[in-house]
């Protein structure tokens, strides 16, 4: 029987606020909260912003916050204001090009925690949030722990397309990994290649100039953004969801996974693949370009040499299956745990 797909509508309207009246916690003093919430400010960040008051100067702000799949590895940043009894007050929490980067779809939790000048300590409730791209006006379909996003008229079926290639993905590699997700997965499904290019962090020049990236997931944040329109789009959705499941399968370890096997378990799980890797498998023998395993921790060189390696990863991880069995791979990752 086809499981029903629920279509629903983003209640956050392009990543604006969730925001509304805070409950308050213990020796909250004479301090109110009139407003906590926060936006998105995309490509640059989230907007945290808060309105507050008391009896007293109000002396500190600050805003705590986690991406909600990371639960214990929150931080805070200090919110600008100017100090008084009525302060109106901003936090960026800034996506960059480096390590600050977080792609739309990332999901937080946040909460501000304001002082005044007669110890008085306000926590406001904890509120989530995603990030979002706020140039389009996003809806959703939704089954179980995944989520896909879009925009756009006439859109929902290809937004359906997409969930059903990570559905399948899922169904696939379960056995292969060992694992039982228990926590939100989410695509985000752009239109065109403009529009998820701006999405993106910076890539290696060798990439950029030779390879167009279709997807790309993003472990941390449990987020896959994709080229919905694509027509190797649920290959690229299944290769690239993969690799959350991976991460998940690792845990810790996941840094530290070779790109061989991580790549060649994303081919492994791709439901539409082409014959493009085992064409440069074979160009890659005849050539004389084949390195061992221990060469391709990592993927590097010119696209050709990129392209070489996923079809050797592909090669090495299926012979792997095939011969030892999916078990023997769901066994290998509590190994890798305690070893890498």
């Amino acid at each position: 029987m086809r499981t029903l797909v629920f279509v629903t509508s983003l209640v956050i309207f392009a990543g604006l606020a969730f925001s509304g009246p805070a409950v308050t916690r213990a020796d909250e003093g004479n301090i109110k909260v009139a407003e906590a919430k926060a936006e998105s400010n995309f490509p640059d960040g989230i907007k945290f912003s808060v309105i507050a008051s008391s009896v007293d100067e109000i002396d500190d702000i600050r805003v705590f916050f986690s991406k909600v799949d990371q639960k214990g590895r929150s931080a805070y940043r200090s919110v600008d204001f100017e100090p008084g009894t009525h302060v109106v007050g901003e936090s960026i929490l800034p996506s960059g090009s480096g390590g600050n980067y977080f792609p739309p779809g990332t999901m937080i939790e946040f909460s501000f925690e304001v002082r005044d000048k007669a110890g008085a300590v306000l926590r406001t409730e904890t509120q989530e949030f995603v990030y979002q791209d706020n140039r389009f006006e996003w809806d959703t379909v939704v089954e179980d722990l995944i989520t896909v996003y879009y925009y756009g008229e006439y859109v929902r079926n290809r937004a359906v397309t997409v969930l059903e290639a990570a559905k399948e993905n899922l169904e696939r590699m379960l056995p292969v990994l060992g694992i039982t997700p228990t926590e939100p997965l989410r695509i985000v499904s752009y239109n065109n290649y403009r529009h998820m290019s701006s999405a993106l962090p910076f890539r290696s020049q060798a990439v950029s100039e030779g390879l167009q990236t279709q997807g790309m997931a993003f472990s941390n944040e449990r987020v896959l953004l994709v080229h919905g329109f694509d027509p190797t789009v649920t290959g690229t959705v299944s290769h690239e969801f993969t690799h959350l499941l991976v991460a998940e399968a690792a845990g810790k370890a996941y840094t530290q996974v070779p790109s061989w096997l991580n790549e060649g378990l994303a081919e492994y799980g791709n439901i539409d693949p082409t014959d493009d890797y085992e064409a440069a498998l074979r160009y890659g023998i005849f050539t004389r370009r084949i390195k061992p395993l221990w060469y391709l921790s990592s993927f590097g060189g010119t696209p050709e040499d990129i392209i070489i390696a996923y079809g050797q990863a592909r090669s090495v991880v299926q012979y792997m299956i095939d011969n030892y069995g999916p078990d023997r791979m769901a066994a290998l990752f509590p190994v890798l745990q305690r070893t890498l």
